[in-house]
């Protein structure tokens, strides 16, 4: 079993930065390119409420997987949390937190990884040697990229533009 953990101070209302959050659609944006992360809608519940379930389709390690994930937590502004519902995960649970800072003008953005592949030793092989340090690299450039742009002050759907255009 494996958890990643990043944290980052962000020049923005916890509110800003949980709405950006509360779209998975513009996290998938903010992987690496070679990962191919796209996030596909099967079942929204009042936004990205509990009960909302979506396809998470991409390469990892350099293998297509696919993996459906469902909203277990939602409180606006504080947290977002979800979990595998099948895929090649024996466990595999996100976590967003969201803490204002400095009287609410920042906001500490804290992204959470818990997860354990299947495939018993073999798994476990393949986290150690390759797939826990492309997790790190992926939630430590969704953090950064997350940053830039919500502290450009520009809105979620020119983030995820400019975030294209970055990435051709």
């Amino acid at each position: 079993m494996s958890k990643v953990s990043r944290s980052i101070d962000i020049s923005a209302p916890v509110g800003s930065v949980f709405q950006y959050y509360a779209r998975p659609e513009h996290i998938a944006k903010t992987f690496p390119e070679d990962v191919k992360m796209k996030v596909v809608p099967i079942k929204i519940i009042d936004g990205f409420g509990v009960g909302t379930v979506f396809r998470i389709e991409g390469e990892f390690g350099g293998r297509p997987l696919a993996w459906d994930m469902e909203t277990v937590t939602y409180e606006n502004n504080k947290i977002i949390q979800v979990k595998a519902i099948n895929g090649p995960f024996k466990k595999n649970v996100i976590s967003v937190n969201f803490e204002p800072l400095m009287g609410g003008d920042e906001t500490k953005l804290t992204f959470e990884a818990d997860y354990e592949l299947g495939y018993g030793i073999f798994g476990k092989a393949i986290d150690k040697l390759k797939l826990k340090k492309e997790i790190e690299m992926g939630i430590e450039r969704s953090c950064q990229s997350v940053k830039k742009f919500i502290e450009s002050g520009r809105s979620s759907s020119q983030m995820v533009s400019q975030m294209s255009v970055d990435a051709a």
